[in-house]
């Protein structure tokens, strides 16, 4: 029982980093904490998913109640219930698909796969220019929608509820694209109904994760209090960094711990599994054979829109004069 409340008071510090750099970058915690779990806290292939998405329910209802005491309210509950229809049951297929699979090292590639994207995502993270949020709320209108729109829309709704179930994240990497690409709403908006939807996306994935026994309460908890403690420090901590810049360096580091995850050093350099030294030296090679080239093309692209940028200061300053 020690043992126990030791390990999950290890764990809650962890969520509480986890929780901080998770508000700080604006994403839900999963791509941290499923990997993590796994590699830190050597929780198996079912339970450190299932512990992940209790998290991210913590951080859902926390956040939605933040965003909903906010003047003007950028919750937009007739969109986030609509998503529920697919996310819902999306969360519950994700769960039931996990547990079907029954190769352990099957899994962990799923998740590295699958979650790699969202990692490399971040790497390229963009400053958005800020709107009226309150005119942009007012014109807003889902009726606006065609049914094209609005279908195509729950499909990547039940994506994400997949995603949530599978992976133990919540599903805002989907979502939100949804929201802002597909179903129109502004990017603050788009971010707080992705919150406000993903209570019932984790909730039912959570549900069903407790029915099969996949949740141990002292580390569910640990992890949920934990984040919510990093993420009233991240939202302090926000404005006095840049997060752009803080989210593209997660990502760069991201990598490495999903790497690591599916063992690809260790089936490179140690198949026997007998070195972790030679083993993690492979990871580390990977893990640069994949940041380096992304690293160079991010950096390309940022010179060249420093280079566009003052080129067309210079022609509007030939304008001017």
């Amino acid at each position: 029982m020690q043992e126990m409340i030791m390990e999950a008071t290890i764990i809650a510090i962890f969520a509480i980093g986890v929780g901080t750099i998770s508000s700080m970058v604006g994403i839900g915690g999963g791509i941290f904490n499923t990997p993590l779990l796994m590699i830190v806290f050597l929780l198996n292939e079912q339970f450190a998913p299932a512990t992940a998405l209790v998290a991210a329910l913590f951080l859902a209802v926390a956040s939605s109640i933040a965003y909903w005491r906010q003047n003007p309210r950028p919750i937009i509950p007739k969109v986030g219930l609509f998503l529920a229809i697919a996310t819902v049951p999306g969360s519950l297929i994700g769960v039931i698909l996990r547990t079907m699979i029954e190769s352990p090292y099957a899994l962990r590639l799923i998740f590295g796969v699958l979650l790699m994207p969202v990692a490399i995502k971040m790497l390229f993270a963009i400053r958005r220019k800020k709107g009226d949020i309150t005119s942009e709320l007012a014109r807003y209108d889902m009726s606006n929608l065609t049914d094209k729109r609005l279908i195509i829309s729950l499909v990547g709704g039940f994506i994400g509820g997949v995603s949530a179930g599978l992976l133990g994240i919540g599903g805002g990497a989907v979502i939100v694209p949804v929201l802002s690409v597909l179903m129109g709403l502004p990017m603050h908006a788009a971010v707080a109904t992705s919150m406000f939807t993903m209570m019932f996306t984790a909730s039912a994935g959570t549900a069903m994760n407790f029915a099969n026994g996949f949740i141990n309460p002292y580390y569910a908890v640990s992890l949920g209090v934990g984040m919510l403690l990093g993420a009233q420090i991240g939202s302090r901590l926000a404005s006095r960094v840049d997060s752009v810049q803080l989210k593209q360096v997660f990502g760069l580091i991201l990598v490495f711990p999903l790497v690591k995850m599916m063992k690809l050093g260790q089936m490179w350099l140690d198949p026997l599994d007998v070195s972790i030294l030679m083993s993690t030296i492979g990871d580390i090679l990977i893990w640069l054979v994949i940041v380096i080239p992304i690293g160079l093309l991010r950096f390309y692209q940022l010179r060249k829109q420093k280079t566009s940028s003052l080129s067309n200061n210079e022609l509007q300053n030939e304008v001017d004069t």
